[in-house]
């Protein structure tokens, strides 16, 4: 997913010569990344306060950005910085980068490489800048790109969840009968099943619809507010229908929790992405 968004990133926003030189490795396996976030927990890509200041050889960056996925592997990153006020994508080698400057975080999706990247004194080239008068267009365009995968790895954990549980449902016994014939879990999986579909539906038109001026960004909205809502409600009836195996780290039901809770948190929750809608559809 990393390396998808920063392809995306760079074939908006990037210039020829960044696109000539990137996006074939990249086609060739070379692993890239994002580093928009910070502290801050902003889902406002342009809410940051690292920088870039221009020197004779190019750019010195200050600041610290978070939620930077798989850095270890990319041999690129790029990173959102200030340029005299205003907000700029800049291509950081890996080269360039100490691994002092790398720190391994603590996420609540405890199978997701997660790293903090402290930008102070790293130094690049003046022509690691990406196309000033295109980052508006890029940073929107990985905004809706990300949710939309984000979407679609809820959506596909759904599945896998609702599958898990049921599973479950059809080999534990209570009171010599199998724990899925008892209505108290039945209606609960069905509803479950329910918001899944629905997700999945809204994922296939927000993926159709991707392109479209205006139609794409509702679509994409609302299937990563729907896929957020059927993951967690998945997990959370996940984890109560294994009962005290459900919290323990032996059961994979609070995977699939872990899983919603970080999928929520990158680039706007369930309740995020409805305010936007209400601006979009009133």
């Amino acid at each position: 997913t990393a390396t998808t968004l920063a392809a995306q990133a760079i074939l908006i926003g990037g210039t020829e010569p960044q696109k000539a030189e990137i996006l074939p490795a990249i086609a060739s396996g070379t692993a890239a990344t994002l580093a928009l976030s910070e502290a801050s927990g902003d889902w406002d890509l342009t809410a940051i306060s690292a920088a870039a200041t221009a020197d004779d050889k190019g750019y010195k960056l200050s600041g610290t950005k978070t939620f930077v996925a798989d850095l270890p592997a990319a041999q690129w990153i790029i990173a959102s910085v200030k340029i005299d006020g205003e907000v700029a994508l800049a291509i950081i080698p890996k080269s360039s980068i100490p691994d002092s400057a790398l720190r391994r975080e603590t996420a609540i999706d405890e199978t997701k490489r997660s790293y903090a990247l402290n930008l102070d004194r790293v130094l690049i080239g003046p022509d690691s800048i990406m196309d000033r008068e295109k980052t508006p267009a890029a940073l929107d365009h990985i905004h809706l790109a990300a949710n939309l995968l984000g979407a679609a790895e809820m959506t596909g954990a759904c599945q896998a969840c609702i599958d898990y549980t049921v599973d479950y449902l059809k080999t534990r016994k209570q009171f010599g009968k199998f724990i899925g014939s008892f209505q108290a879990l039945k209606h609960p999986t069905v509803d479950a099943f329910v918001d899944y579909q629905k997700a999945r539906s809204l994922l296939y038109t927000a993926a159709f619809e991707f392109g479209t001026q205006g139609t794409g960004e509702i679509a994409v909205r609302m299937a990563k507010a729907q896929a957020d809502k059927a993951l967690s409600y998945a997990a959370d009836r996940s984890i109560q229908f294994h009962g005290g195996f459900g919290f323990t780290y032996d059961c994979d039901a609070q995977l699939y929790r872990r899983r919603a809770i970080w999928g929520a948190s990158l680039h706007g929750d369930a309740v995020y992405h409805r305010g936007k809608l209400g601006g979009l559809l009133l």
